[in-house]
């Protein structure tokens, strides 16, 4: 028995060796050679034993694929056909959000106009987290119109048959990095076009037959650019690369697989050095016109997944997130300490107009408040008015609602039948309330840093940054990013609740408003650190019902590790070289090419059994 085990080892020693001199002289592996050349064989059979009586003519397909899948210009137009996607979706998509915003906007808008009444500082609960919710869902939907671009160019490669040709492009620079042209469609479900998900690309690799290739494949698809990340890359890349918006959203979308590509070989070469490997063989249909019908449905299929994860997952977050961001709430003292501020304020306010003027009357008690909603109605639909015309309109509804409101609001210059009148006392009374609102805003913005620092999740979020400040991110930030765990979705929403403002702006001015201190650098490490970030919950117990559950701790530990080195990297070094958010870019893109190239050129040295 002992002689028959070690005549065993020998054999396979030899066949170890063998295998290693075979790919130090050809340069390729042997199962590899062994595909190609049984079906070489097959058609020299085929062509020995049938006679032809002319020769077939060359199709458009054949002729197309001399170009398109060329060994040289085949990457090329690969790379040109992903930034044209993104010009055309970010790009175009971005600036129709501008249109789709005051949609959204006067959406919001009315769901506050039927709840519950604002107080002057502290708003009921009832009015309070339904608006929390509704800013977050708000937030992540005006990025729509670039979805639907996306998905459109998305499912015309998809038709004309190029996803085939992707799969041929990729497949010769793959296999330096333990995956082969079957991991490709894992990559492509999961986002390597930016706009996929991870829980089918996950599912994807059930098809690979190669188990290293399986494993590496599984582990890098939740480091592609899924649909629920695209938010935030808008989000960043609209305020700080507004004048490289392609650019920057092509450098997203590549440096993903870039850095993908580093970490397969890095685990082949470590971890999955002893699964068994196998030859990727694919046969690639003609290319087909696309059909407007065909490309509308699966655009509009992609975007109704979203939208009913966004009706499903992102309001239950949404409410818990609240909920963490709002409570234990103030202690008494500190809510008795706002309501004096406040009843200072309001008293001072009518010391100013005077306490026997006609208007200290019409703003008594609750009318102040009715006021208050009254001014902020006025500013809406004066801003939603289109023209002269449309702005003499709003003033007529509103001198009918409120006559003495209404002489207040425009500062005491307004019209009757025509004739011109100047009210002294509404002027006083304007500027008078435009110090008070300037008051309650602050009081209100105070309030509610202050219940959010001292909530739980601000507790998390303060408890992190003195780590975190080295990758340039605020408690703020890291509420969004723990938030995200369970979606990715959450960090536009979550966000967009914390920065709530009463004024109908768009995330974008209102970080911009409340964060000066940001600059390129910070978007360019948060979007990298959310590139890499951990899987979702689902997609994590996918990775274990595909691979287990040491695989799906890895998928777990590894991108936080990863992309905390790369956030760090980016900001702390960027400043200290004193890098802009495009140098930085740049730099930290060659970069992590020239590592990419120096993990493909190491060749796994065959194990001896």
């Amino acid at each position: 028995m002992g002689d028959q085990s070690k005549k065993g080892k020998d054999i396979l020693s030899y066949v170890a060796r063998e295998r290693d001199e075979f790919i130090t002289q050809y340069g390729e592996a042997p199962e590899n050679v062994i595909a190609q050349r049984y079906y070489e064989t097959a058609g020299e059979i085929v062509e020995r034993c049938t006679k032809r009586e002319e020769k077939l003519p060359e199709t458009f397909t054949d002729k197309l694929d001399r170009i398109v899948c060329n060994r040289f210009l085949g990457p090329i137009i690969l790379l040109i056909t992903i930034y044209l996607m993104y010009q055309l979706s970010i790009v175009q998509g971005y600036n129709i959000t501008n249109y789709t915003w005051p949609l959204l906007a006067a959406v919001r808008n009315f769901i506050a106009s039927i709840l519950p009444s604002e107080g002057f500082v502290f708003d009921p609960l009832l009015r309070a987290m339904p608006l929390g919710v509704i800013d977050g869902i708000i937030a992540v939907l005006n990025y729509i119109p670039i979805f639907v671009i996306l998905f459109a160019l998305i499912a015309i490669l998809e038709d004309t048959g190029y996803m085939a040709r992707m799969a041929f492009i990729l497949d010769r620079i793959f296999r330096y990095f333990g995956l082969h042209g079957q991991s490709v469609l894992p990559l492509v479900l999961g986002g390597i076009y930016v706009g996929g998900c991870a829980i089918p690309g996950c599912m994807a690799c059930r098809a690979i037959k190669d188990e290293k290739a399986r494993l590496a494949t599984i582990l890098i698809v939740p480091l592609m650019n899924c649909l629920a990340k695209i938010p935030f890359y808008v989000f960043l890349i609209g305020m700080f690369f507004a004048a490289y918006k392609g650019l920057a959203m092509l450098f997203i979308a590549t440096i993903t697989i870039i850095i993908a590509l580093s970490v397969s070989k890095i685990l082949s070469l470590t971890i999955l050095k002893r699964k068994e490997s196998a030859p990727f063989i694919l046969e690639m249909p003609p290319y087909h016109m696309p059909t407007i019908g065909g490309v509308m449905l699966r655009c509009f299929e992609r975007l109704w997944l979203f939208i009913k994860k966004i009706i499903t997952v992102i309001i239950i977050v949404m409410i818990v997130v609240y909920a963490l961001i709002n409570f234990p709430g103030l202690s008494q003292e500190r809510k008795v300490y706002y309501e004096d501020q406040a009843n200072q304020a309001i008293q001072a306010f009518y010391e100013e107009i005077g306490r026997d003027s006609h208007y200290a009357k019409v703003l008594d008690g609750a009318k102040l408040m009715e006021f208050i909603k009254y001014n902020d109605d006025y500013k809406l639909a004066k801003r939603g008015a289109k023209g002269e015309e449309g702005e003499l309109i709003v003033d007529q509804k509103f001198q009918e609602k409120n006559f003495d409101f209404f002489k207040i609001v425009k500062k005491g210059r307004y019209e009757v039948d025509g004739e011109k009148i100047r009210d002294k006392d509404a002027g006083k009374v304007y500027k008078a309330y435009k110090d008070l609102e300037r008051t309650r805003k602050g009081l209100r913005m105070d309030k509610k840093e202050e219940t959010m620092i001292g909530s739980y999740l601000g507790w998390a979020g303060h408890s992190l940054e003195p780590i975190t400040k080295f990758a340039g991110f605020n408690w703020k930030i890291n509420i969004g990013l723990i938030s995200s765990f369970a979606a990715k979705e959450n960090v536009v929403g979550v966000l967009g609740s914390i920065y709530q403002s009463e004024e109908g702006e768009t995330l974008e001015e209102r970080v911009a408003e409340k964060e000066k201190g940001w600059t390129p650098l910070h978007a360019l490490a948060m979007m990298l650190f959310m590139a890499m970030y951990p899987p979702c919950i689902p997609t994590l117990l996918m990775i274990r019902v595909e691979a287990g559950t040491k695989w799906m701790l890895l998928a777990l530990i590894y991108p936080i590790i990863l992309g905390a080195g790369i956030a760090v990297l980016i900001f702390t070094g960027g400043n200290l070289l004193g890098f802009s958010g495009l140098q930085a870019m740049i730099a930290f893109y060659i970069l992590a090419i020239a590592f990419m190239l120096t993990m493909g050129f190491i060749k796994k040295k065959p194990e001896i059994l």
